[in-house]
């Protein structure tokens, strides 16, 4: 694993993203490796290099964010919208925390997307704080597929458990339900179950998205399941909108909110 300290020009950067006025990455790279990622198709990050193999931490962060906030950038930003902000190198530099503390001091809004259970280590800043929710991403239901595309993160059964915590402690938790991959996560007993859980964590909104490969990722995609025989093809939009109509369904026997993503 390559880990590189670098310094970065600014710390948000205007978001595209529905809801979200700007994004806060304090990493470049992943640890997770999920093979559907499209962050390398968007930043075009070491492209010579397997996904996953460099991470960049940003050594300036804080103090670049605690300026833009000193400035008056109001709004809501995005904890981790092109990597995860609780990737393992999190636990050692803490930018993510230290993101977090100022933007609950300046009395801002604030959306975490994570895959792992780092974030409850952070209860202390998210409890209590009215402007922040955090999303948990979950594709698939069976940890053994699950670990073929994302090798390096967490279980999914250890992130339903997140999302208990999350309930518990009274912090605004929804369900990502995403990648929803052909083959892994698109059976109605996989998207059954995914519901129940969530239901069972007290989750009570669900947000998916219909995935849509980019060419690195699609490529890394394909690769990975070729290995456990899964012959991947993105689903069409007939498939797409009938995995939504199952989520549709269970979700209202649940009583959770489906929230479409884009």
């Amino acid at each position: 694993m390559d880990i590189r300290l670098v310094k970065c020009t600014s710390a948000s950067s205007p978001s595209r993203l529905p809801g979200l006025d700007w994004a806060l990455n304090p990493y470049r790279g992943c640890q997770h490796s999920c093979a559907y990622c499209y962050a390398q198709d968007v930043a075009r990050f070491e492209m010579s290099r397997p996904w996953g193999s460099c991470i960049e931490v940003k050594t300036n962060f804080i103090p670049k964010l605690k300026g833009e906030l000193e400035r008056g950038r109001k709004g809501v930003f995005g904890v981790g919208t092109v990597t995860d902000p609780y990737q393992p190198v999190e636990k050692k530099h803490e930018l993510t925390r230290g993101s977090l503390v100022l933007l609950k001091k300046a009395e801002v809004g604030a959306s975490v997307l994570t895959k792992s259970d780092l974030v409850l280590r952070d209860l202390d800043i998210l409890a209590g704080w009215e402007e922040v929710e955090v999303g948990v991403s979950v594709g698939a239901v069976d940890n053994r597929l699950a670990a073929v595309i994302e090798p390096n993160a967490p279980p999914p059964t250890s992130r339903f458990e997140v999302m208990r915590a999350l309930v518990d402690s009274g912090i605004s938790t929804y369900l990502m339900a995403a990648p929803i991959v052909r083959g892994v996560g698109d059976s109605a007993a996989s998207l059954s179950e995914l519901v129940e859980r969530a239901a069972g964590a007290g989750v009570r909104q669900l947000m998916w998205d219909k995935y849509n490969p980019k060419p690195i990722a699609g490529s890394r995609l394909r690769a990975a399941l070729s290995r456990v025989g899964i012959e991947y093809e993105a689903h069409s939009n007939a498939e797409a909108s009938g995995i939504r109509s199952i989520l549709s369904e269970k979700c209202r026997r649940a009583g959770i909110e489906l929230i479409d993503a884009f």
